[in-house]
């Protein structure tokens, strides 16, 4: 590179990060001033406050709202300033990362865009630094030197790009710049990739890739579902796609509220809480299906979280009494369960509800046409139960008539009575209570409604479900529908069970209103069932979403395959687009050409020509051979700088037994699902929380036949193996996995 580019450009970066500094001068002043302000503004409220309550002075009391009303306004400001404080300062350490010059077609001048974390501007409003969101910053993701295009509210710009540099900054410091296109091998990315882990997430806006950036800004899908291989990026883009979300629609009013992610687990929660703020926004709201379904599920019932249930599928053997559920774990996440709920949802609506006339003492007060009319017509739009209750209100209402006609003449009967003339009124009161205490009771009869006995029905008439089921009725129905109603008996259903339950009471009852939610976005959603999609079904009919997953990754090994056309079938979505992204950044080449081995058909994963240590398999006789290997192993992976190390075994129980061989020996904690946060350092853990989570150290501890010895645990290992950015490590005691006969010895080193 030309020596005099390098002067150029360490000379517009000073010019720039002085203009920053004055900049954050005087938002700091601006900040400082706000928050003084609001001190004495709460101060004045305070004492005008005290001489309003102690002698209660109108004036004074008129003053205080108005008080209030400016503080409100002034606390907006300051937030404002203080949000626009923030943002300087983050670029203060790093101003810029990239720039384009780009020609628009029929101009002769070329604009020069840098592009940074966030936009600034000048004091005279030309803007000097472009947000890496912003609709020109794209070509800098998706185009090489020559023509390019981007979309903007003036429609499509079309041009070419004259030059593509990218950057290192430290604050006013250029440590190096260089000029590239868009290639894996870039060597800024190969920097990155190269660094170690940290406890949280961290952006990835200076090394977004075209097919990530597509993910990333698409708008035009209600639906947009991605399938992303191990390290593909997959959670990073989801988040980044958040972030640009709201810089898209902010003028919209968009917010980090109107935003909902579904996480696989608390621990992911905290694992990804740190990216949206470094890219200056606030977090959205982040729950779990777990969440949900207790809070929808109600009292009385004591039920299993979802990894509580893959820790019983996990360990569950083949014992005659185990078999029932297993079975109906694998029927219950299909989608043809999913049908017949849905099924059976319409046979209580259409069906199962036997409407009379409600009649008193011969009269007839409500006709059956009445109240059909009221089912089928006025309040058809309302879930069943909400409809029921409706009508209940209105036969309650009318029969008043009758009623009041029944009371009087009993008060007036009453009257000529020497006994109750005295009290007739309140004895005429009385015993209308008592006659019209069928009535009551009739109409609670007909309109009575029970979730948990509707549920219940389902796998106690036999004939019904057979009926409802069809031609997709499953082999072992009698088993799974007994070993149902056993556990629901007891209150002690099953995930499977519980998931479905509140489907199916939202389904009837209705759900929460969510309508404030814009955008939702699930992640690791291959491990979701049907039953989960028709939740969000529920939830956000019309709302757009992003959905994350890898049929490579399901770790559930009785949910069957992960097909995106399930999907759609359950949400159906006004439109939709799959899109792939086949590369991984996460692991070294080395791994990933062990790991995509692991895969009956994982030869279409692609790796980046970052190189390092071939996996290492480390096999021994016994437990105590292998886990002194282990903590010498643990040792040395430390010394050589490997700062977070997963040891990932198959099952929480395993990863507890472990834990207390190795704790006296080693500096190691053991993460399970009641832990809320993620750290660094040495980590035990069952692999169903490791999915999404990755390691400078991947140790899988457990890599024999024993764990992984069946054809359904193959996308578990491979899940496991996958969470290594720089070392691999396979721990096997006894006979190993065979799934190690399809992995030639050339790609993994054996000790």
């Amino acid at each position: 590179m030309d020596p005099s580019q390098w002067d150029r450009e360490a000379e517009h970066l000073a010019q720039v990060y002085q203009k920053i500094r004055r900049e954050l001068s005087r938002r700091s002043s601006e900040v400082q001033s706000y928050r003084a302000s609001i001190l004495k503004t709460r101060q004045s409220i305070w004492e005008e406050g005290d001489h309003t309550w102690n002698y209660g002075d109108t004036d004074a009391a008129v003053e205080v709202k108005q008080s209030m009303d400016v503080l409100k306004q002034e606390n907006q400001r300051f937030r404002i300033a203080r949000n626009q404080l923030n943002k300087l300062e983050r670029l203060k350490k790093s101003p810029y990362f990239g720039r384009i010059d780009f020609m628009e077609n029929g101009t002769a001048d070329t604009e020069q865009v840098y592009i940074g974390i966030t936009s600034f501007f000048d004091e005279r409003g030309n803007i000097l630094i472009y947000d890496w969101r912003a609709p020109i910053s794209g070509i800098f993701y998706d185009y090489e030197l020559g023509p390019a295009s981007y979309r903007c509210m003036d429609g499509v710009i079309e041009g070419r790009v004259n030059l593509k540099r990218q950057y290192r900054i430290t604050e006013d410091r250029l440590d190096y710049m260089l000029d590239t296109g868009i290639k894996i091998d870039d060597e800024l990315l190969q920097e990155i990739l190269s660094k170690n882990t940290d406890e949280k997430m961290r952006n990835i806006v200076t090394t977004i890739q075209k097919e990530q950036n597509r993910v990333i800004r698409d708008e035009g899908h209600q639906l947009l579902m991605v399938q992303g291989v191990a390290g593909s990026g997959k959670t990073s883009i989801a988040l980044h796609r958040i972030a640009w979300l709201l810089y898209q629609y902010r003028d919209e009013n968009m917010t980090s509220g109107n935003i909902l992610i579904f996480s696989p687990n608390t621990v992911f929660n905290d694992y990804i809480s740190n990216v949206l703020p470094e890219l200056g926004e606030e977090n959205m709201q982040q729950t779990t299906f777990d969440e949900y379904i207790a809070k929808m599920a109600g009292k009385g019932l004591t039920y299993e979280t979802s990894s509580e249930q893959m820790e019983y599928i996990l360990t569950a053997g083949q014992r005659k009494d185990q078999l029932p559920r297993m079975w109906g774990i694998a029927y219950k996440s299909s989608v043809d369960f999913y049908h017949l709920l849905n099924d059976y949802a319409r046979y209580l609506e259409f069906q199962a509800m036997r409407f009379h006339d409600i009649v008193f003492r011969g009269e007839t007060l409500v006709p059956v046409e009445e109240i059909r009319q009221l089912y089928e017509q006025d309040y058809a739009p309302l879930p069943l139960a909400k409809r029921l209750q409706k009508i209940k209100n209105r036969l309650y209402y009318r029969i008043r008539p009758a009623w009041h006609r029944r009371r009087t003449e009993l008060w007036d009967e009453l009257l000529d009575s020497p006994e109750y003339r005295n009290n007739a009124k309140a004895y005429s009161r009385l015993f209308v209570y008592r006659e019209f205490k069928e009535v009551r009771r009739d109409i609670e009869d007909m309109l009575q409604f029970d979730g948990y006995q509707a549920f219940m029905e389902l796998f106690s008439n036999t004939d019904l479900f057979v009926s409802l089921a069809g031609e997709h009725l499953p082999e072992h129905y009698r088993e799974i529908c007994a070993d149902t109603v056993a556990r629901f008996s007891r209150r002690i259903p099953g995930y499977e069970d519980i998931a479905a339950f509140v489907y199916l009471k939202g389904v009837l009852e209705g759900v929460p209103d969510m309508s404030q939610i814009r955008h939702v976005v699930v992640d690791e959603a291959q491990d979701d069932t049907p039953i989960q999609y028709g939740i969000l079904k529920q939830l956000f009919p019309e709302t757009k979403m992003t959905l994350l997953g890898d049929f490579n990754q399901v770790i559930n090994p009785l949910k069957g395959a992960f097909r995106y056309q399930t999907v759609t079938e359950v949400i159906k979505p006004h439109s939709q687009m799959v899109l792939k992204l086949i590369k991984g950044y996460r692991s070294t080449a080395d791994i990933v050409n062990f790991t995509r081995l692991v895969l009956k058909d994982g030869q279409q994963i692609e790796s980046i020509q970052r190189h390092g240590e071939k996996p290492r398999l480390y096999q021994a006789g016994d437990e105590g051979e292998l886990t002194d290997r282990l903590v010498k192993d643990i040792r040395d992976l430390a010394d050589e700088g490997m700062e977070s190390i997963g040891i990932i075994c198959k099952t929480a129980e395993k990863s507890r037994r472990l834990h207390e061989a190795i704790k006296k020996k080693l500096h190691v904690s053991l993460l399970t699902r009641d832990d809320v946060n993620f750290s660094k350092g040495i980590v035990i853990l069952p692999v169903y929380l490791a999915k999404g989570l990755e390691f400078d150290a991947a140790v899988v501890y457990g890599a024999d036949a024993e764990n992984y010895g069946l054809e359904r645990d193959r996308k578990l290992f491979y899940t496991a193996c996958t969470r290594a950015l720089h070392r691999l490590h396979l721990f096997a005691e006894g006979e190993l996995s065979p799934f190690f006969r399809d992995i030639p010895q050339e790609y993994y080193e054996r000790l």
